[in-house]
């Protein structure tokens, strides 16, 4: 007999048309499937790797073994009139058939149904990155980056001082609508860094560098500024200035002018609307944006002194006013003074500032981080970001406090659009960097996420509470024991005990799991009732989250502006008191979508 006829006879053929097809109708429900879970590529190249191994095995298998009433034997002990292979091969036939509809109707759902919603959702990403690659060329070689000046006084405490004239310099070179000009929490990365020039603006993805130092002793400066054309290597423009202090901001527009001039786009207005201060007064503003930048308890309390001598001498410095306003508000955050208090204050400085300047974005981004935290003023929220961007509508700043309002608004995919946009033209970023990847764990994409979250901890490993939010990560991943041991690193108490509450539970660790939640509750209870109902909701115990919902609702727990950015209440989402809540806070379906239509936003 010949091997094609007995291969026909033994079913081989059959079953390898059976398996190829099957194989097929997996890999397509496993690419459709996978990604929703969060899961990359890795998962779907194991299956395909698997049942491609499988193949030879089910050819081999099916030509040396028959299966008979009695079971499965080999082919070889079963006489020939015995064999039931054309049974088995009709059953094939039926089993081929099944497979094939199922493949012809998943093909028909994936045609009609799911690839133009795909094509749909790739077309818009596309879309999208066309415009970032559009915001970036829309200012050609027009882009800079301004390090950190390099501190050469005899003190090595003025350093605050040269960071403050660098910064005030960004701040300048920021307002001018032709100039695209990196953060400085990007640019100040490298600071005290030997990195080369051509390396940090292929980072930042900028044109020119304006470097520089400073020498500040008694009443008298000198600055040293340069101006590199980075991706040439080449040396555009250096000028020193010695002045006396009162001078300073004259110095820091003719160092503005001469840039705009050698880059050959416009300024952004006449630098006589400038008001100097007092240099004293100035040089204590400085020393107050320095404490402030370095955070922690004691910083921002040297960071409010600063500020308030400021305003002891020259009661009107605007700049002064945020300053004070933007660390109160980060005081009350991290409960460093009482909240309420605290934001109600803040409140105080920045109305105060606007009235003595109403031109200062950063005063009215300010103004809608406080409404929002505060008093959860969505309205009055949104009006102030429509307001800054009135201002500076091609700020970073703005823009990302843009990004993070549709995100508390409930507006995820937009957000992370934006906020991706933005890092085309800020991408050492590490503050935007880190709540990007918090939107990227609402939206479910965990792969994405811990790649941010894993970039700003190499980049800066002693900020950023890497272990809490590798251990969030980690709990929405189902990876429970490696979440546990991220929690148990964590340094900051309430991120540790509010991690383990839930990794234990989860574990079936009962007795764990409820020590740290009392010990959540016990010492952190009139702060923090907003993560004990994260709690209660990832637990599953409904009726114990809303308690603590209301509980943080009256006491006007700062968290609660988050509530539709926290990954860990979801499950609350189908009760039919979830909408009801979200209208007592402001942010019920109908209230954001009215939100969203009137924030100002670039279509």
């Amino acid at each position: 007999m010949s091997l094609y006829r007995e291969l026909k006879r033994r079913n081989v053929f059959r079953v390898a048309i059976a398996y190829l097809a099957g194989s097929w109708l997996l890999i397509e429900v496993a690419e459709t499937i996978f990604p929703l879970y969060g899961f990359g590529d890795t998962p779907a190249r194991i299956v395909v790797t698997l049942l491609a191994i499988g193949f030879p095995l089910f050819l081999i298998f099916s030509w040396v073994f028959e299966i008979t009433p009695e079971g499965l034997k080999l082919e070889k002990d079963i006489k020939r009139e015995e064999s039931i292979t054309p049974q088995t091969g009709k059953k094939l036939d039926r089993i081929i058939i099944m497979l094939l509809a199922l493949a012809l109707s998943y093909f028909a759902v994936d045609k009609f149904l799911i690839e133009p919603a795909r094509d749909a959702e790739l077309l818009e990403e596309t879309a999208q990155q066309a415009r970032a690659k559009a915001l970036v060329e829309s200012y050609g070689d027009n882009s800079i980056a301004v390090l950190p000046f390099v501190n050469m006084s005899p003190d090595p405490k003025q350093d605050y001082f040269s960071d403050g004239v660098s910064e005030e310099l960004l701040n300048v070179l920021a307002k001018i609508p032709e100039l695209r000009v990196t953060s400085r929490s990007s640019a100040f990365l490298f600071k005290g860094k030997n990195v080369d020039l051509s390396e940090i603006s292929k980072k930042l993805n900028v044109q020119y560098i304006l470097e520089g130092s400073v020498r500040h002793a008694g009443n008298q400066v000198r600055i040293t500024a340069q101006l590199i054309d980075a991706r040439s290597d080449t040396h555009v423009w250096s000028k020193t200035y010695d002045r006396e202090l009162q001078n300073i901001f004259q110095i820091q527009d003719d160092i503005a002018e001469s840039v705009v001039s050698e880059l050959q786009v416009s300024l952004f207005g006449d630098s006589s609307e400038r008001h100097p201060v007092p240099p004293e007064a100035y040089r204590l503003y400085l020393q107050g944006r320095h404490f402030f930048h370095l955070r922690g308890r004691e910083n921002f309390e040297k960071s409010i002194e600063a500020f308030r001598a400021a305003l002891e001498i020259e009661p009107d410095y605007a700049l002064a006013w945020v300053g004070t306003a933007y660390t109160i508000t980060w005081q009350s955050i991290f409960i460093f003074r009482a909240p309420i208090d605290g934001y109600m204050s803040a409140l105080q400085a920045i109305d105060r500032a606007i009235s003595l300047d109403g031109s200062l974005s950063e005063a009215f981004v300010g103004r809608a981080l406080i409404k929002t935290i505060s008093d959860w003023d969505w309205p009055a929220a949104v009006e102030a970001i429509n307001k800054a961007k009135s201002l500076e509508p091609n700020s970073l700043s703005v823009n990302r406090a843009v990004a993070s309002l549709l995100e508390r608004l409930g507006y995820f995919e937009e957000a992370s659009i934006l906020k991706k946009r933005l890092f085309e033209s800020d991408p050492m970023n590490l503050s935007a960097r880190k709540y990007y990847a918090y939107t990227l764990l609402r939206l479910g994409r965990y792969d994405e996420a811990e790649a941010e979250i894993q970039l700003v901890h190499d980049l800066a490993p002693d900020r950023w509470f890497y272990h809490r939010d590798m251990g969030q990560l980690n709990l929405l991943r189902n990876q429970f024991q490696a979440a546990k041991l991220h929690f148990e690193s964590e340094t900051n108490e309430v991120g540790r005990l509010h991690g383990l509450a839930m990794a234990d539970f989860s574990l079936g660790r009962q007795e764990d799991a409820e020590h740290s939640l009392q010990s959540l509750i016990d010492k952190h209870s009139n702060h923090w009732a907003f993560l004990i109902a994260e709690v209660h909701a990832w637990r599953g115990e409904t009726d114990q989250a809303f308690y603590w919902l209301e509980k943080a609702r009256e006491l006007r727990n700062s968290p609660m502006h988050r509530i539709l950015v926290t990954p860990f209440l979801v499950r609350l989402k189908d009760d039919t008191r979830w909408e009801g809540f979200l209208e007592t806070v402001g942010l019920s379906s109908t209230q954001r979508a009215n939100l969203r239509l009137e924030l100002a936003l670039e279509e």
